[in-house]
């Protein structure tokens, strides 16, 4: 997906940090704050860090590790990469690759209105309802990259 080495002429943070649901809340702010500061669109600050605060979630409830790290990249106003990694399970990953291919197949809105409904009918069971409200409320572009050992890059594109 993308190099580890950053282009320094652009605006980027690099974060790692254990998987602890206390941080969630703390990324999000931390990320909001650095985007309100880096870019001149309050509302896409505000849509970048709902998708952050979703990649997080997801890094840490799947996370077969003791590390998770999040890179965001700052192009231009139009052009932002945010990028989440974590070791995952076999399974986790397996499910996640089938959640994210049938929700890339459909339409941002139906995919998302589906798994709302799925989620009701699943009566309080994992819901994996994230990626489809990502898509949907961002408009962003979903790629992912797994390597054999099991670490799981998740990248966000915003245009």
């Amino acid at each position: 997906m993308i190099n580890s080495e950053v282009d320094e002429s652009v605006g980027y943070i690099r974060l790692s940090f254990g998987p602890k649901w206390k941080y969630v809340a703390c990324v999000r702010g931390f990320v909001q704050n650095f985007l309100s500061i880096s870019i001149s669109d309050a509302q896409k600050a505000d849509k970048i860090s709902l998708a952050v605060s979703e990649l997080v979630e997801n890094a840490v409830k799947y996370n077969s590790r003791e590390k998770t790290s999040l890179l965001i990249l700052i192009i231009d106003d139009n052009n932002i990469l945010i990028e989440s990694q974590n070791y995952a399970k076999e399974e986790n990953i397996k499910i996640f690759v089938e959640e994210l291919e049938k929700i890339k197949s459909k339409d941002p809105k139906d995919a998302y209105i589906e798994k709302m409904k799925e989620v009701i009918d699943k009566s309080g069971k994992a819901s994996q309802l994230g990626l489809a409200r990502i898509r949907c409320e961002t408009n962003c572009e979903l790629k992912y990259e797994i390597t054999d050992n099991e670490l799981l890059k998740i990248v966000a594109i915003f245009h």
